[in-house]
C-alpha cells in the first residue's frame, strides 16, 4: 500500500514517526511530468492526481521541529541517459526509487531500495502543520545561506592571503611553485625550496586547494608564465583526494 492521502488532502495529512524518534512529513502530490522512466512503471500506473500518487517530497523533522534531512526528486541527464531518483512512503517504510531510460535504445531500469523502515503512521492531530513544515524550510534555507556565506568570506582569506605572499614575477622567466607538504600542513613552496605561504587552516582536500590557489595566479600575473605543482608526497597524501 502506497501513501494514497484520503479526502483528496494530497500529502498534507500524512506523517510518521521514524525509530530514531524524528518525524516524517509528506508534501503535496505533484504530477510527473519529467518523461520517460514514468511513475507508472515505477507505481504501477496510478495517476497523481489528488486521489491518487504523484511525486512527493519528504521532510523528516527533529524534534525541535527543525528540517533534518529533505528526501525529494532528483531528475539529471547525461547524454542520452535520464536519470530519476524519488521517494514513496509503502506500509510502513520509506523506499527509494531509482530509474534511467536510455534515449538511444529505449531501455528503461530501475531499482527499489530501502531507505528507512519501521515508520509509525501519525493521526492528523500529531502531524505538524503545513505552515509549521514550511516555515522550518525557510530555516533551514537562511542556515544554509548563512553557512555558503562564511565558506565564501573563507575562501576569500585564503585567495587573499595567498595574494599578497605572492612575489613579483621575474621578467621572462617562468615562476615555479610547487604545492608540498611540511609534516602533515601543505604549503606553497618556491622552486628553490623557500617556503613562500603556509594555510592557517585547512577544511578541503590538498586536491581542491591547489585549485583554488591556481585560479589566483591568473588574476595575480596575467599571461606571464607561472605554474603551480604539486608534489609527489601531498599527491600521495590521503587527503589529496578522498572520495577518488
Amino acid at each position: 500500500m502506497v501513501d494514497r492521502p484520503e479526502g483528496g488532502q494530497a500529502g498534507l495529512a500524512l506523517g510518521w514517526r521514524m525509530r530514531d524518534g524524528r518525524t516524517l512529513v509528506a508534501g503535496p502530490s505533484e504530477p510527473w511530468d519529467m518523461g520517460p522512466p514514468g511513475l507508472d512503471e515505477i507505481f504501477g500506473g496510478e495517476p497523481a492526481d489528488p486521489g491518487g500518487v504523484g511525486v512527493r517530497t519528504y521532510y523528516a523533522l527533529d524534534a525541535s521541529g527543525a528540517v533534518d534531512r529533505v528526501y525529494d526528486t532528483r531528475v539529471f541527464s547525461l547524454e542520452d541517459e535520464l536519470y530519476v531518483t524519488t521517494y514513496q512512503v509503502e506500509e510502513n517504510a520509506l523506499y527509494v526509487h531509482q530509474s534511467s531510460y536510455d534515449h538511444r535504445y529505449a531501455e528503461a531500469r530501475h531499482e527499489r531500495s530501502l531507505e528507512c523502515a519501521g515508520l509509525i503512521p501519525l493521526t492528523p492531530a500529531r502531524i505538524p502543520p503545513w505552515e509549521q513544515v514550511l516555515a522550518a524550510l525557510a530555516e533551514l534555507a537562511g542556515r544554509e545561506q548563512a553557512e555558503a556565506a562564511v565558506r565564501r568570506g573563507g575562501l576569500d582569506a585564503v585567495r587573499a592571503a595567498f595574494t599578497s605572499a605572492l612575489p613579483e614575477h621575474p621578467g621572462d622567466g617562468v615562476l615555479r611553485l610547487e604545492l608540498t607538504l611540511e609534516g602533515e600542513r601543505p604549503v606553497v613552496r618556491l622552486s628553490g625550496g623557500h617556503v613562500l605561504w603556509r594555510p592557517t587552516e585547512v577544511d578541503h582536500t590538498y586536491k581542491e586547494l591547489l585549485a583554488l590557489l591556481r585560479a589566483v595566479l591568473p588574476v595575480r600575473y596575467g599571461d606571464g608564465p607561472v605554474e603551480l605543482v604539486p608534489s609527489q608526497d601531498i599527491v600521495d597524501h590521503a587527503f589529496w583526494d578522498p572520495w577518488n
